[in-house]
């Protein structure tokens, strides 16, 4: 708690030592501003939770993070609360902890178990729907207890779950009113049926996101795989919150021990529509104008070849970058949290994605010649160029601690 908050917080009776204050307690982080009108909302509501929980005896503790525009915004808006702040001036770890977190928006709830590692992400639905603090301290369910374990077929008989043993098993969120999901489609139904072809033990399962049955009817006939029923919409909510799913068409693949492959997997399927990559699994080194959805959420190297750079030279940075990002990975999961930084590639300049990047990078690149650039988006859209014509692969090691230890002069992309 102490490397997430610093030594010392802020309470209504002063300052507080963080490790007294947090010692073997569940803590929520709370994203919030004064300005936030559903902050202002939500606020009164997790204190009635905080307060029950506490006269219960419930280990159980707020940290406070603010958004506010000014220390008196701060101050005031927090004189409203019972619960600890990290303390305003404390900016720096307050950017830290909502790039830790992912937080692209307010109120934000997290709640972290008493060693820090993540509960949930999403501790304000957890409160909207137990107020009383019977869950506390809401542990998300298993995958297996909120997928169920009966599905229809196309021919209307029931598939169970115990059928679909050693599939991978991939639920598709979508809705026949959303134009990307019609244009998705054809495409996942496609790869399906090259993977059955293949013998392949796969099964989509469809969660509907239509406005009545006989939208979903007319949606399914499209479809060769399974579905949910479409009056379980309790089952269909559980499913879309368990996995975050926050538009669609999006494509959730589990292994076949019910693990997360790929939270979304429609960018992947997009562009591999021969299917070479299942399970589309996470990828050490991504190639930005093929897929570039995760880079507006993670620290990220990015690497363009250039037209002029030996293949050799070329071909030795990028096994360089995709060691890197396989050990990043295997990181994250042992710790179960998301990868510090993702890897990047770009055979040009001039690509779709990276040609827009470039552009904002002022004087970063020519055509000619690489570049390995290191970008943050999610800390305010910050880049920091290598300077050198000649990127070598003992240069990322180097490169990753230089930013690790605030090192590397970032400037803002335009």
């Amino acid at each position: 708690m102490e490397n997430l908050f610093g030594p010392k917080l802020t309470s209504q009776e002063g300052e507080v030592d963080t490790v007294t204050a947090l010692k073997d307690k569940v803590v929520g982080l709370y994203f919030s501003a004064h300005w936030c009108p559903p902050c202002r909302s939500f606020t009164p509501e997790l204190a009635k939770t905080y307060k029950l929980l506490t006269e219960q005896g419930k280990n159980f503790e707020i940290v406070f993070v603010s958004s506010d525009n000014d220390d008196s915004g701060f101050t005031e808006y927090f004189n409203s609360m019972p619960w600890k702040a990290l303390p305003y001036s404390e900016r720096d770890r307050k950017a830290s902890l909502s790039k830790k977190f992912k937080v692209s928006g307010i109120p934000t709830l997290v709640i972290l178990d008493p060693s820090g590692a993540i509960i949930t992400k999403d501790g304000r639905t957890q409160i909207d729907g137990d107020p009383e603090g019977a869950n506390f301290p809401w542990v998300p369910p298993e995958v297996k207890d909120v997928l169920g374990t009966e599905f229809m077929s196309k021919d209307g008989k029931t598939v169970t779950l115990s059928e679909l043993e050693g599939h991978h098993i991939a639920v598709y969120f979508s809705a026949h009113w959303c134009p990307p999901c019609k244009t998705f489609t054809p495409n996942l139904a496609k790869v399906y049926t090259t993977l059955k072809d293949k013998g392949v033990k796969l099964e989509i399962i469809f969660a509907s996101s239509d406005k009545n049955e006989e939208e979903f009817d007319e949606y399914y006939k499209e479809m060769p795989w399974l579905a949910l029923p479409y009056v379980d919409r309790e089952r269909k909510l559980k499913l879309s919150q368990k996995f975050g799913v926050t538009g669609i068409p999006c494509l959730v693949v589990l292994g076949p021990d019910l693990e997360i492959v790929n939270p979304n997997a429609r960018n992947r399927v997009s562009n591999d529509l021969e299917a070479a990559e299942f399970p589309w699994g996470a990828k050490p080194l991504i190639n930005l104008d093929e897929d570039p959805s995760n880079i507006n959420d993670y620290v990220s190297v990015l690497f363009v070849k250039g037209e002029c750079m030996d293949e050799g030279a070329a071909k030795a940075m990028m096994d360089k970058l995709s060691a890197s990002g396989q050990e990043y990975i295997n990181k994250a999961k042992i710790s179960k949290e998301d990868p510090e930084f993702m890897f990047f590639f770009s055979n040009s300049a001039s690509g779709k994605v990276t040609s827009s990047v470039i552009d904002a990078m002022e004087g970063a690149a020519q055509a000619d010649r690489p570049v390995l650039v290191v970008l943050d988006i999610p800390e305010g859209g910050k880049y920091s160029v290598v300077e050198t014509d000649n990127p070598t692969p003992d240069m990322i090691d180097t490169v990753l601690e230089d930013y690790k230890a605030g090192k590397l002069t970032m400037k803002q992309l335009n």
